[in-house]
């Protein structure tokens, strides 16, 4: 049994989503000294009063490059937290319908984030779950107020208003810091 799991996004939430950067601002991050996975020491500190929390990758870098390559590029500290990631999940591992079928390849990208947080919760039972991402759609009134932290695909993490919240939802959810930090 899964006690806590955070479900995490990669592009847009631990570096900025390269496509929107260069929609809405007609250059690349690193071209404003932006790079991949900057983001990850504030995941660490975040995450570090809560131990015995797991992370599952929503994001498609471990479909698209192999979740060792991923795993890899999150350091040691992310990576061994790492429980899975949703594709791999909900496409081999889900058992569900009269005849225990995982979601097909085309059932899981028909999926907005929200479907796939939801299901991979409902298949997984963690007690307690936050969701950090930065894709907005179909999340309900309740998932948005108490579970997701909604992060600007441009800044990410690195937001001082996304790292505030995350903190509370983290709070919220999986209680009391279990471990002192420090300031």
């Amino acid at each position: 049994m899964v006690a806590r799991v955070a479900y995490v996004g990669i592009s847009g939430v631990l570096h900025p989503s390269k496509s929107l950067y260069k929609l809405l601002f007609s250059r690349l991050p690193v071209d404003d000294g932006h790079h991949d996975y900057e983001g990850v020491p504030v995941l660490e500190r975040a995450l570090a009063p809560w131990p015995d929390a797991r992370i599952v990758l929503t994001s498609t870098v471990p479909w698209k490059f192999g979740l060792p390559w991923t795993l890899e590029q999150l350091g040691p500290a992310l990576a061994e937290r790492v429980i899975g990631s949703t594709y791999d999940d909900l496409t081999t591992k889900l058992r569900r319908g009269t005849r225990h079928l995982p979601l097909s390849d085309a059932d899981y990208w028909r999926c907005n984030k929200s479907d796939v947080v939801r299901t991979h919760f409902e298949w997984l039972r963690p007690d307690a779950w936050v969701a950090i991402d930065d894709e907005s759609i179909f999340w309900t009134r309740d998932e948005r107020r108490d579970h997701l932290v909604l992060v600007d695909g441009c800044r990410g993490l690195l937001d001082p208003a996304a790292q505030d919240r995350l903190l509370t939802v983290l709070r919220g959810n999986f209680g009391a810091e279990t471990v002192d930090v420090g300031p």
